[in-house]
């Protein structure tokens, strides 16, 4: 009996199958996502081709337009761009964006189906706008080296980003970072999305990490019960919600020349320090703690990546001294670290 295949089904074969072959290229892992096929190594070469114009002008609804992302080896994607986040979106030269990937070209390419990755862009032409992405991106890394699993991967890129209206393409360092739906699959998670989640309903070792590691990096932009900056994940296993956190931009690591601290918090800067600690078990922030000092030189290290100039290796450097020495001092944490004061 012949079969007969779905016409969808038998293009994405046919694609894979000359791609593969005139490309000269192995087929990847079944398993393999696109956010991680694109970022094989660090600070991978790609260029997005799109109408810039088209794009600003509709920055505030947010409507998809067609574009084409091309990899190091010439491997073209069809991709569907807009704008979105809030703060940034308003203030940037160029708002951060979100990629949408055609599914039947990642079937072709044996690529998981998991279509859609966050694309966060230097604010301003402004050459020291790059570095303010390579240090956000070095605090995510940092969140992955306490929290391995349940972190929100982010990984460096070179982009050119070709407007069809402009023959040069501009050259930067910009920052992909995994979607909602692939950190919650990765993680065998549903998404949480009702608004008044209370500590005592998170896990609580996790959600003590997540506080404490804001507080070591400046940060005061979130929020667990109005899921601001906090992702919440219910395992399937019905275990207790997970916080996972992102966008650290407004953090004192960071920051940020537009950053500022939180209003409720009574800061000077975003360099000072605010313990954002309620219903947050005591036992539970020392263990985070411990946690912190176990990986005390793997977070020192990031303050030395070579993207980074010396003069923000140097500050980065001197704003983690600031909290490390005030754990050598004292058992218990201060709810406040008035760095500003010092």
């Amino acid at each position: 009996m012949k079969t007969i295949l779905p016409q969808g089904l038998f293009i994405a074969i046919l694609l894979l199958q000359t791609t593969g072959i005139l490309a000269g290229q192995s087929p990847v892992d079944a398993q393999t996502s696109v956010f991680e096929y694109l970022t094989q190594e660090e600070a991978s070469k790609l260029m997005l081709e799109i109408n810039l114009e088209k794009l600003l002008k509709n920055r505030k609804n947010g409507e998809y337009q067609k574009a084409v992302l091309t990899d190091a080896s010439g491997r073209q994607f069809p991709v569907e761009v807009r704008t979105r986040g809030k703060f940034r979106r308003k203030r940037c030269e160029i708002p951060p964006v979100k990629l949408k990937f055609a599914k039947d070209s990642l079937l072709a390419f044996q690529l998981d189906t998991m279509n859609e990755i966050k694309l966060v862009l230097p604010c301003t032409a402004d050459p020291g706008s790059d570095e303010l992405i390579v240090r956000e991106y070095v605090a995510y890394r940092m969140f992955e080296i306490l929290s391995p699993e349940c972190s929100a991967r982010a990984r460096l890129i070179r982009l050119q980003l070709k407007g069809k209206e402009k023959k040069r393409a501009q050259k930067m360092l910009a920052m992909f970072v995994e979607h909602e739906e692939e950190i919650s699959a990765r993680q065998r998670c549903s998404i949480v999305k009702e608004w008044g989640v209370r500590p005592e309903q998170m896990n609580m070792d996790q959600v003590a990490l997540m506080v404490l590691f804001q507080y070591m990096i400046g940060n005061m932009d979130w929020d667990i019960s109005a899921s601001r900056n906090v992702l919440l994940l219910q395992p399937h296993s019905d275990g207790k919600i997970i916080p996972v956190p992102f966008d650290f931009d407004f953090s004192g690591l960071v920051s940020a020349p537009y950053s500022s601290p939180s209003q409720e918090s009574g800061m000077l800067t975003v360099r000072d320090r605010y313990l954002m600690a309620d219903g947050i078990d005591t036992e539970a922030l020392q263990r985070a703690k411990q946690k912190i000092l176990a990986a005390k030189q793997e977070l020192y290290k990031w303050c030395r990546f070579n993207q980074l100039s010396s003069a923000a290796s140097d500050d980065m450097t001197h704003f983690m001294d600031t909290f490390f020495d005030m754990l050598a001092k004292s058992d218990e944490i201060p709810a406040k670290l008035e760095i500003s004061k010092q």
